[in-house]
């Protein structure tokens, strides 16, 4: 077993496959997620776990070089806002644009959080 770290078998695999360049995304409960992309679903109930609560331990994971986030975060949901700015300082897009790069991910981190636009999409850096 795993001593430290994350402990979902799905999601560290996920994580431990990522090559550079890669795009994944973690997101709220609500995000329309396309076809065919894998969709790794932590929801348990509205609200558990929260987006922060999983992106923090997913970012001491992976080494990450870009993210991007829906313009309407920084109006609509402020504190999550700052939290991606401090965490990863995404690009802001519209958010119909951020929607279509969800196609180019590899997997879509869903939690439980009932909050809108709690979404970033992140993508792979190197770890030197």
């Amino acid at each position: 077993m795993k001593r430290t770290g994350l402990i979902n078998g799905q999601l560290t695999r996920a994580l431990a496959g990522l090559r550079h360049t890669d795009l994944f995304a973690v997101s709220d409960s609500g995000l329309p997620v396309p076809g065919g992309v894998e969709v790794i679903d932590l929801g348990v109930v509205y609200g558990i776990p929260d987006f922060l609560t999983v992106l923090r331990p997913v970012l001491a994971e992976v080494t990450v070089e870009a993210a991007w986030a829906s313009r309407d975060v920084a109006d609509v949901n402020p504190d999550v806002h700052r939290a991606l700015a401090d965490l990863v300082g995404p690009q802001l897009l519209a958010h119909e644009d951020f929607k279509e790069r969800l196609a180019q991910c590899r997997f879509v981190v869903r939690t439980g959080d009932a909050t809108p636009y709690a979404n970033v999409l992140l993508r792979a850096g190197v770890a030197w």
